[in-house]
């Protein structure tokens, strides 16, 4: 996950895949019940078996996650939405904010798959081990080569065009000085990317041998929420101070790339909220 995705105008990106419009945003949840077991039966060779309590689990996700969740995540960009229209300046504390309730509802939306996670994930045998920790590192692998490769300016330019093409999927296409202001925004932001890779790989770690080692389902269930509720536990004080000074920084550049939104812009940002916003209704609706 890019850095700037886990800021305000990105926020959406966290709770649903945005692509091109709505009617994808639409088709993509109604098929997402085979994205997640595609996705989880891609990290390892499950038996039958396995595969059918995947297929349960994963339905009841999701029947869960369109009564409960498609309605917050409605609220959250209504209130989101308010505060565009009020025609006020966005303040970095008012980004803070919302960054903090986005990443609330992150959490609430995996919490109810970790007990269930670990209890598939405590019964894998060696080789199920085995293959799951080569997929793990042949994902951080793919990350690393397209986020950490080149020389740092090659990464900061990069991270710069992933944000440019992020927000204008959002708001439309910037005119030169924005771009300008945006890239230069962009690359004076701390560089906290490889921090988040080798946080995920730690953890990764850390899993992995607690399944190597046998240990309860109890356990692996309160790793993977700790997992959850603090991954940067396992960081060091500098590179903690890193991410922090990274957030507070990427809270100010979201304040000031908003001020520098035209009308045009702003007016884009509403709609396509409230197709979002529409989209979640609709889709809450058929529970």
């Amino acid at each position: 996950m890019s850095d700037m995705n886990k800021k305000l105008i990105l926020v959406v990106a966290l709770l649903l895949p945005l692509l091109s419009g709505c009617g994808i945003i639409s088709l993509g949840y109604n098929y997402a019940d085979a994205y997640l077991r595609y996705s989880i039966n891609s990290y390892t060779s499950f038996n039958d078996a396995q595969k059918e309590t995947i297929k349960q689990e994963v339905n009841l996700f999701m029947l869960w996650h369109r009564k409960k969740m498609l309605p917050e995540y409605s609220r959250f960009l209504q209130e989101l939405q308010r505060t565009a229209q009020s025609g006020a300046a966005l303040r970095k504390e008012d980004v803070g904010r919302f960054r903090s309730e986005v990443r609330a509802l992150y959490v609430k939306t995996l919490q109810p798959a970790v007990r269930p996670a670990a209890s598939l994930l405590g019964a894998s045998d060696a080789a199920q081990i085995q293959e799951l920790e080569k997929s793990f590192a042949k994902e951080n692998k793919k990350q690393q080569d397209k986020e950490l490769a080149g020389s740092k300016d090659e990464q900061l330019r990069k991270r710069a065009e992933r944000t440019v093409d992020f927000l204008e999927n959002l708001v439309g296409g910037f005119n030169d000085k924005q771009l300008e202001k945006i890239r230069d925004m962009s690359r004076n932001l701390p560089f906290a990317t490889a921090i988040y890779i080798r946080q995920r790989e730690a953890n990764q770690a850390r899993l992995i041998e607690l399944l190597s080692n046998n240990r309860s389902e109890e356990e692996i269930a309160a790793f993977l929420n700790s997992w959850l509720l603090t991954p940067e536990a396992i960081t060091s004080p500098d590179e903690r101070d890193t991410m922090r000074n990274f957030e507070a920084a990427s809270d100010e550049m979201i304040a000031s790339v908003y001020q520098m939104l035209t009308d045009r812009q702003k007016k884009t940002l509403l709609k396509n909220i409230q197709k979002y916003i529409d989209t979640m209704q609709e889709l809450a609706s058929r529970t």
